[in-house]
Formats: structure tokens, C-alpha cells, sequence
């Protein structure tokens, strides 16, 4: 076990212009946030509010209060269709990769708002179903499970477009049991992505029978334009964030690989080149979906971090090997082609407004931490010592970058303590460093006046975790702390 620190320098000029600038930017960024937030959610819970009202003036109060219990049991489904539909809108909103949705929240937020209300979303349309055919069936005279199964049968087999609605039903049950983390643990990203990607066909195959059989969705001419109106505004956002743009980005910049670096034992990075890039709206912390075009890589798109600051000329990212897709990574050849998808991600110093600045990361978490000690170094956006770099790792060849580390340290007389050491259950930390205590009391030993400082880190999701209930504790608001997470 061992720990390395740099040396800080003990004067503390007043910030010069360009780290006010910065700082007011970060005021400024924090404030736009803040109102887009504000706007975003009033109107995901707008929509909601609107969806239900519709029912019940529309006549389904009646139906709930005083019909019979087919009558009943049918509005039930009828309003838990019309909420699944909404929820559903809103998450392939969330997963559009729309801008405004990344700035304010972060991708990894902005899907995990997804998966939550993915929880819902399926159990409300199981209900929809369950309670539409229970309701049609005491209708039609049959009880009991087995005239239910009757009565799913005939409305399935009916032709009309019920064939459909349960096709789109059970992509969104797969989709569901794909998601819950044991089945996840067993698929590979790729197969992942692949089931999810039936969501779109999910959406597209539900609306036939809604409109058909839905009258809650065709009761009005402004109900008609409502969902319509939603209907079209989710497929373009999907089309042209997903599709239309990547392509279109791509093609323009034209990005291909000029060499492939072996960091350490396991660990690449990829330096590319491209066209326009100084155009590119990218900042340092952020991430792309890449993908490379090789008959090994080019199905399946990754997210990952930039490793060093964008420049204008080339782009960097470093990976390690940890499966057949990112060690195929090793293989890339010169003047490989590569697709992209972004820039993504709300780990940059955008919405910083302290000056000292904490960076912590560990293993391969590395990489975004990289790039933006780089840019605070480059633009000058920190003042001399205002930056502590804190790099965790579990033996010394898990260190990717750490010579990197050391010179961007050292050109701006900032502060870097590397931590190596076995892990230690429960705790962020490598058993002894900064003396006795819980996580918290430790690493404020580690990093003088931690509470003043703007946190980022990065690593795995468990170390995160661990640092961030630390540094927390500590007396960071919350706030001012920052990470960001690639699971799936």
C-alpha cells in the first residue's frame, strides 16, 4: 500500500478574471437549470393532470361511481391505459438524448427517471389489460379464470387490432424482466440494448387499437389533437436526437482513428481526428456513444468518457478491457471510421461555483476526471493550489493516466494524493490513510477546508456510493457534489 501527494502552494491570490468568469458562469448555468427544471417537470406532471381529467369529464367519474362492475372494472383499464401511455411518452422523452433533459439532469439521471418510471409504466398496462378483459368478460357473462382466458382468447383472435395491442404488451413485459438486475447481470450490453430498442415498436403497436377502440383517445377534437400532438413531438425528438443527428454529425466531422496507445496492462487509449471539430459543442467530463467501423464493433455503441480536454483538432477517450467489445479496442487500425453520438452528460465544470475544487477517482473512473483537470489547468479557470486530485486504485498497475496526472498537477502547482491499497469493506478508503475515523473525518484530513470545495468524482458505482455519503458527511451540500454513472 502506498500514498503519493504533491506538493500545494501555501499562497492564496484573490481569483483573477478568468476564474470569476468562470465562477459567474457557473452562477448563471445553475440558474438556467433551475427554471428549464422547473418547466420540464410542471409539464411531465401537466400532461398527467390532463390525461386524467380528460377521463373524467369525458364520462369515466360516472363509470367509476355508479356503473356495474363491468362497467367499472372497463373504466378502471381505460384510465390506467391512458396514464401508461402518457408514462410511456414521457420515458422515451427521457431517453431521446434530448439537450435540455442532459444539461439540467445528466444522462445517467435522465435513465434512471426512465427506469422508475418504467416500473410503473408496465404493472399499469398488466392492469389496463387485466381489468379490460375481466370487465368485457363479466359483460359478455363468463367468470372465473377460465372464462377470462376465453375472453382474452376472443378479443386477441377477434382481428382487429387487439393482436397488436398484445404484441406491444409483451415487448414491454420483456422489456421489464431485462431490466430487473439479476437478468441484466446475465445479458450483454449489446442483447440489452437490443430488447429495449423494442420500445419504439411497443409505442407504434399500441396506437392502432387506441385509436380504434380508445374513445378516451378520440373522444374530442382537442383530445385527438392532444395525443397526436404528443404522439409527433415524441417521434421526432426520438428521430432526430437518436438518428437524424448522429448521422448527420458524423458525416459532417468525419472522425477517424490516428493512433491506438497502450496505457498500461489492459487500458487503451484512442486518439482521433476529425473535421470542424473546434464547431463541436463538447466539453471536458462529457461522453459519446462511439462506434467504430469494424466488423467486431460497429453493431454496438459504447458510452464513453473523453480522457483528455477537447482541443479543436482530436479527441481522446481510454479504455480498459473488460470485455470482448472494449478489448477488441486493441485491434483498431489507423484510419478507422467512427460514428458518434453526443456529446452527453452534465459532469463538467459548468455548474461550478466554488473555487477549490476536489477531484476523486478510481480504476478507469480516471478518464473524465482527466479532462477536466486539464481544462481547469489549460484555461486557467482555477487559481494556483485551488485543486486537489485524489486517485484511488487498488494495486499500482491500476493507475491509468497517473503520469498524466502528475504533470498537469505540477504545471499549475495544484494538489494530487494517490491512493493505492486493497479494498476495505464499507469504506472508500485503503485501510491507514488519513489516520483513524470514519470516511468522512479521513478524508477531511486528506483535503483541507473539504466542505469549501466543488466535488466531482468518478469511478465504480459501489466506490461512488461510499464517497459520496463521505464527502457529504463531511459538510459538501449536495449541490456541490457531482458524478455521473454509465450502468445500463
Amino acid at each position: 500500500m502506498s500514498n503519493t501527494m504533491t506538493s500545494r502552494s501555501e499562497t492564496r491570490p484573490r481569483p483573477n478574471e478568468r476564474v470569476r468568469r468562470a465562477l459567474r458562469s457557473g452562477v448563471e448555468f445553475r440558474r438556467w437549470r433551475h427554471r428549464v427544471a422547473d418547466l420540464l417537470e410542471a409539464f411531465a406532471i401537466g400532461t398527467l393532470m390532463l390525461v386524467v381529467a380528460q377521463f373524467l369529464l369525458g364520462g369515466g367519474s360516472h363509470d367509476l361511481l355508479s356503473g356495474d362492475a363491468g362497467s367499472r372494472l372497463t373504466a378502471v383499464g381505460r384510465l390506467t391505459g391512458l396514464v401508461a401511455m402518457d408514462l410511456l411518452l414521457l420515458q422515451l422523452v427521457l431517453a431521446a438524448r434530448v439537450p435540455w433533459v442532459d444539461r439540467v439532469y445528466g444522462m445517467d439521471r435522465a435513465l434512471m427517471a426512465h427506469r422508475i418510471l418504467g416500473r410503473v409504466t408496465v404493472p399499469l398496462v398488466l392492469v389496463h389489460v387485466g381489468t379490460i378483459v375481466v370487465g368485457s368478460a363479466v359483460g359478455d357473462g363468463r367468470t372465473g379464470v377460465v372464462g377470462w382466458l376465453r375472453e382474452l382468447l376472443s378479443m386477441v383472435t377477434g382481428g382487429g387490432d387487439l393482436l397488436l395491442a398484445a404484441l406491444s404488451t409483451a415487448a414491454l413485459v420483456a422489456i421489464a424482466v431485462t431490466s430487473v438486475q439479476i437478468a441484466r447481470r446475465r445479458m450483454s450490453y449489446e442483447w440489452w440494448h437490443v430488447v429495449h430498442l423494442t420500445a419504439y415498436a411497443a409505442v407504434v403497436l399500441s396506437i392502432p387499437h387506441e385509436l380504434s377502440l380508445g374513445s378516451d383517445f378520440t373522444a374530442s377534437a382537442w383530445t385527438r389533437a392532444y395525443w397526436w400532438t404528443l404522439w409527433v413531438v415524441v417521434a421526432a425528438s426520438v428521430l432526430w436526437w437518436r438518428l437524424l443527428l448522429p448521422v448527420l454529425r458524423s458525416a459532417r466531422h468525419g472522425l477517424r482513428v490516428t493512433e491506438v496507445v497502450e496505457e498500461s496492462d489492459g487500458v487503451w487509449s484512442v486518439v482521433m481526428r476529425g473535421r470542424h471539430l473546434d464547431r463541436l459543442q463538447v466539453r471536458a467530463g462529457q461522453f459519446f456513444n462511439w462506434r467504430f467501423v469494424t466488423p467486431r464493433l460497429l453493431l454496438a455503441a459504447h458510452p464513453w468518457s473523453l480522457s483528455a480536454a477537447p482541443d479543436g483538432r482530436t479527441l481522446r477517450i481510454t479504455i480498459r478491457g473488460l470485455g470482448d467489445h472494449s478489448s477488441a479496442i486493441a485491434d483498431l487500425r489507423p484510419g478507422t471510421f467512427v460514428l458518434v453520438e453526443g456529446p452527453y452528460g452534465a459532469f463538467t465544470t459548468r455548474a461550478r461555483v466554488r473555487r477549490k475544487v476536489l477531484l476523486l477517482a478510481a480504476g478507469i473512473g480516471v478518464t473524465p476526471v482527466r479532462a477536466l483537470l486539464e481544462e481547469l489547468v489549460t484555461e486557467r479557470h482555477a487559481l494556483p493550489g485551488d485543486v486537489t486530485v485524489v486517485y484511488r486504485a487498488n494495486d499500482p498497475s491500476q493507475l491509468p493516466l497517473h503520469d498524466e496526472l502528475e504533470a498537469l498537477v505540477e504545471l499549475a502547482d495544484h494538489h494530487l494524493a494517490t491512493l493505492v491499497g486493497p479494498p476495505v469493506p464499507g469504506s472508500s478508503l485503503p485501510a491507514g490513510i488519513g489516520g483513524s475515523g470514519s470516511d468522512a473525518q479521513r478524508l477531511a484530513r486528506l483535503v483541507p477546508d473539504l466542505a469549501q470545495h466543488e466535488v466531482y468524482l468518478c469511478g465504480p458505482p459501489q466506490w461512488m456510493s461510499l464517497v459520496h455519503k463521505a464527502v457529504h458527511r463531511a459538510g459538501v451540500p449536495g449541490p456541490h457534489i457531482h458524478d455521473e454513472r454509465f450502468g445500463w
